[in-house]
């Protein structure tokens, strides 16, 4: 199937996308999740607004990354200043889609998009992400966007010294939507556990810092997913997550 009729704008800035936005619009970025809802007619926008062509950095501020909006997802997997400071991002990108996708697709589009199983929201949990808003707001967790606004950037803040990471998912097929995956970070005084679709694995957390072992502590996370079988998944992938991280 091909789209249904739709109004064609190209934003050449943050400002001008925000002022080409009315209630009936969706904004185009690298397009790998709207154009095929698109094309299947499961959203029918009365406008498009295109931002694929306002710019996207990925830079240290003050010791803490911003990544705009815009930034390809393969651009955040060939960045030394990701795979230097930020690890985690650099391997959980890895698990979206294909090289052809990750070509195209966006930061900001997975984040916005929200779908449960993207691997990139993930990650981003477990490091304590914060998304900057066109109305000059800044969110902590869950984004939800209000009307006429629009993701511009995320900001990660730095990483402790000694600080290690580990992202480890089970997908049936190399390239498609991961059936769990788990993200860890462990500081001299932090742990981190976020568990995809399900957020970050508190109890989990505070096991970890109390020196409970991988196991168990794996244990605790499975608790925030329903189903034998993906309570034994989450159990598993969190377990090696943990010792990859460097904590038994």
């Amino acid at each position: 199937m091909k789209p249904a009729p739709f109004e064609y704008v190209v934003a050449g800035s943050w400002d001008e996308a925000v002022a080409a936005l009315d209630g009936d619009s969706r904004v185009l970025a690298g397009g790998q999740s709207l154009v095929p809802l698109m094309n299947q007619r499961l959203v029918r926008p009365r406008r498009l607004v295109d931002i694929s062509g306002i710019p996207g950095l990925i830079e240290r501020r003050r010791g803490a990354l911003r990544i705009g909006a815009t930034v390809r997802q393969a651009a955040l997997e060939r960045s030394t200043l990701i795979a230097g400071g930020w690890p985690l991002l650099r391997q959980a990108v890895r698990h979206v889609g294909h090289p052809a996708t990750r070509a195209r697709g966006t930061i900001g589009g997975s984040v916005v998009h929200a779908d449960p199983r993207a691997e990139l929201i993930c990650a981003l949990i477990a490091l304590d992400a914060r998304f900057t808003l066109s109305s000059g707001r800044a969110v902590h967790g869950p984004l939800q966007l209000g009307p006429g606004e629009l993701l511009t950037a995320i900001e990660v803040p730095r990483l402790q010294p000694f600080a290690k990471s580990a992202f480890v998912a089970y997908a049936r097929t190399s390239g498609s939507f991961a059936d769990a995956a788990v993200a860890v970070v462990l500081e001299p005084d932090r742990a981190a556990d976020a568990v995809l679709g399900a957020g970050r694995a508190g109890e989990a957390e505070a096991a970890v810092r109390a020196g409970a072992s991988a196991t168990d502590a794996a244990a605790l996370a499975a608790d925030l997913v329903d189903g034998d079988h993906h309570r034994a998944l989450v159990a598993e992938l969190t377990r090696r997550a943990l010792v990859e991280a460097g904590h038994a």
